[in-house]
Parts: structure tokens; C-alpha cells; sequence
């Protein structure tokens, strides 16, 4: 009897060792898994941290980008020419010697001396007889700026919308043989009787192959202007061919 307990005892004790043994090596796995989400779960926080470094580089270039934009734009603004007028269409984009360069790359004739307007009877009650310096200042500037953009388109294929290369100097070098002061007369090429505009339209459409243009349109405008720029001294002659 005392035999037997022991060997019982001992089968207890043995049955105990096996089961914790057996215990053990099922954790030794688990920790292993353990560490491996563990090792992951650190990859994942470097990513992501050098997701959100790479984030801020991307926001620091662009906000320094800006703000060289900015202060391109501000010097721009700031070597523009001061005209004496409000109208302000003409300013836009154009350095401050764009004026100067177009008048020596192209001839368009001086604008009109208008000094015999100062008389010296100026008073009240004359609508139209009182003016000053600053009024025939401002009268050349806007002038000869809406002339010297119409040169300008006149000149460039690619401000006319041309697709094909071609530009109005190309046929009419300086405004040559366009004949403003001859408008509105009868033109073949319409069947009927047309303004300058709607001939500038048609040489838009055919040699330029480009789009036409509105009468609103400054581009339009500005070309008319330099057509009958370029007429100065002619009589009009409407109807003649």
C-alpha cells in the first residue's frame, strides 16, 4: 500500500512535469508571434513618420514657392509705368519699355498735336474749352497705347489665335494697303458692303485661319485703332477702291 502511493505519487509529479513541459513550448511560439507584431507595429510608426517627413518637405517647397511667386509678381508691379489715365487694360503683362520697343520695331505715325485746344479765352461756361497739360497728357497715352497694342497684335500670329503661323504682316507689312479710310465699301469676298472690322474678320478666318473676333473684343479694338493709326493724313474716302 505504501509502495503503490509513492508509485501514484510519482505518476502525479511525472503527469504535472509532461503537461508543463508541453505548456511551454505552446508560449515559446506565441512569444515569438509577440515580438513579430511587436517588431511590425514599430515598421509601421517609422513609415509613417517618414510619410508625414516627406509631407512637410512637400508643404515648406510650396509655401517657399509662393512666396517667390509673390515677390516676382510684386517686382513686376512695381517697375510697371505709372500712366496718367485710369484705364488700366493695357498694363497687364507688359514691360515698362513695351511702348518704346513697338514704335522702333514698327512705323505708326505720331499722335496729333493737340496744344491749339489750351487757347487762352478759357472760362467757365465752355463744356468743351476748358482744358489743361494733364488733359492732353492723358488724351496720348490712352491713345497711343491702344495703337501701339493693335501694332502689337497686328505683328504676332499667336496673340491673333493664328493656327497656322501666319500674321496680318505678313500680306500687309506696317499696315500697308488695308486702306481704312475706304471703309465701309463693297467687298467681293463677303457679297456685300462691309465695315473695316468685318474684312479683318474675313483675313482672320481664311489666310490666319484663326477665329473672329467680336466688335468687343479688345484685340479688335485695338487693331482698328492702328489701322486708322496708320491712315493719319489720308482723306476718307468711303466707298473707294
Amino acid at each position: 500500500m505504501k509502495y503503490s502511493s509513492f508509485i501514484l505519487a510519482g505518476i502525479v509529479i511525472f503527469s504535472t512535469v509532461l503537461a508543463g513541459s508541453a505548456q511551454w513550448r505552446n508560449m515559446v511560439p506565441r512569444r515569438g508571434n509577440v515580438q513579430q507584431t511587436a517588431v511590425r507595429t514599430v515598421e509601421n510608426v517609422q513609415e509613417k513618420a517618414a510619410a508625414v517627413k516627406q509631407d512637410v518637405k512637400s508643404v515648406a517647397a510650396s509655401v517657399t514657392k509662393t512666396a517667390e511667386t509673390k515677390n516676382k509678381v510684386k517686382a513686376a508691379e512695381e517697375t510697371e509705368t505709372e500712366f496718367p489715365g485710369t484705364n488700366d487694360q493695357w498694363k497687364d503683362s507688359l514691360s515698362v519699355d513695351w511702348i518704346a520697343k513697338e514704335a522702333e520695331s514698327h512705323k505708326v505715325p505720331p499722335h496729333f498735336n493737340n496744344r491749339s485746344v489750351l487757347r487762352g479765352d478759357q472760362h467757365d461756361g465752355h463744356a468743351y474749352g476748358r482744358y489743361t497739360e494733364a488733359d492732353l497728357r492723358l488724351w496720348e497715352s490712352e491713345t497711343v497705347r491702344l495703337v501701339m497694342e493693335g501694332s502689337r497684335i497686328f505683328h504676332d500670329a499667336e496673340l491673333l489665335g493664328s493656327t497656322n503661323g501666319v500674321s496680318c504682316d505678313m500680306c500687309h507689312p506696317d499696315g500697308a494697303n488695308t486702306h481704312p479710310e475706304t471703309y465701309p465699301k463693297y467687298q467681293v469676298q463677303l457679297g456685300r458692303a462691309a465695315l473695316l472690322r468685318d474684312m479683318m474678320n474675313w483675313c482672320l478666318q481664311n489666310p490666319c485661319r484663326a477665329e473672329p473676333m467680336s466688335g468687343d473684343d479688345p484685340r479688335m479694338r485695338a487693331m482698328e485703332a492702328y489701322l486708322n493709326a496708320t491712315s493719319s493724313g489720308k482723306p476718307m474716302k468711303y466707298g473707294k477702291h
